[in-house]
């Protein structure tokens, strides 16, 4: 194997220093990411994070496990591989430092109380809840239980908008709760939040970005392998455990990537009536194909469909606009 990229780690716990190599190399095609624990006998114990032809999948794989290990507290000779800006050479800003302040904190009891609120609210306003406030936002009111709304303003994700909307409401929910920190944070928080915390917490939230990103190139191929072996949407949908409405739009965004799923969308279309398929192509050359629901309209009328009825219609048209743009594509 040809060693294409090599760093060294160090981690020092109490008198004990530890090192390792991580690797990126090829053979003949197959691409081999990983760690290599170096020992004082000088034996190598090797964790290979990934193994195969996929240059996407190396790299996803090889920024979760370098997350993980910086996690841990190994630190790299050469820094940068995850950021342009090596991570020991930065300061870390005030609203990261007050999230990994909250996520320390144990306050289910305000947490709750503003979970329930937003689940009020959302259902006000028909909109979903991350949109009302996020699980951090949450989790940092919880904590900060800011009681006027100058201190809400201190807030990550409660700029003028947002405050003006929601903040009165949010400071009668936390008005009167006991708390024993004072406002303003910025002159307690980056006291309060060690080095070796602030660290831990950081990487953590990169290797689970990382390990979402590695599980979806994973789907990816999963699916795309799916596809060339001829599967059906039925089939797709029970063996990835897939919801349907999620798993054609997985589709689509393959195809908008340049990936071949036509075989399942031909698949899924050989049963469609010659006269359905033709009013949807005049539609798509009348209306254009980027908007589904004037396609919708066109074709079907403006009659009302069961829920059942209005999924199907759009799957075809997700399905034939797929078709139509392989065809322009393979014309230009």
């Amino acid at each position: 194997m040809q060693i294409v990229f090599l760093n060294q780690f160090e981690r020092i716990t109490g008198q004990e220093e530890e090192r390792a190599h991580v690797f990126i190399g090829e053979l003949q095609g197959v691409w081999t990411a990983g760690w290599r624990a170096l020992r004082l006998a000088a034996s190598e114990v090797e964790d290979v994070w990934y193994e195969g032809m996929s240059w996407e999948e190396l790299l996803a794989a090889f920024r979760h496990g370098v997350a993980g290990k910086m996690r841990e507290g190994f630190k790299p000779l050469l820094d940068g591989m995850l950021e342009e800006t090596p991570f020991w050479e930065r300061s870390p800003a005030l609203p990261q430092l007050m999230q990994c302040y909250a996520d320390s904190q144990e306050a289910e009891e305000a947490a709750a109380a503003l979970r329930a609120w937003r689940r009020t609210k959302a259902t006000e306003e028909k909109r979903a809840a991350y949109l009302i406030a996020t699980n951090r936002e949450l989790q940092l009111l919880a904590v900060f239980l800011p009681q006027t709304l100058d201190e809400l303003a201190e807030i990550p994700g409660f700029g003028k908008v947002k405050t003006e909307k929601y903040g009165s409401e949010i400071v009668e929910l936390l008005a009167g709760t006991a708390r024993s920190h004072t406002y303003p944070l910025q002159e307690w928080v980056p006291l309060a939040v060690s080095e070796t915390q602030w660290s831990a917490w950081l990487f953590r939230i990169k290797e689970e970005k990382y390990g979402k990103a590695l599980a979806g190139v994973k789907e990816k191929r999963t699916l795309l392998q799916a596809i060339r072996e001829g599967r059906t949407l039925v089939e797709l949908e029970n063996e990835l455990n897939c919801p349907r409405r999620k798993l054609l739009e997985r589709i689509e965004r393959l195809d908008e990537e340049g990936y071949d799923v036509l075989p399942v969308v031909e698949k899924e279309l050989s049963e469609m009536a010659s006269e359905e398929a033709l009013r949807i192509e005049r539609a798509i050359g009348e209306l254009g194909d980027r908007y589904l629901k004037p396609l919708l309209r066109k074709v079907y009328g403006e009659t009302g469909f069961s829920d059942e009825d209005l999924e199907k219609n759009y799957e075809k048209l997700r399905m034939m606009r797929i078709r139509h743009r392989r065809v322009v594509m393979k014309a230009v």
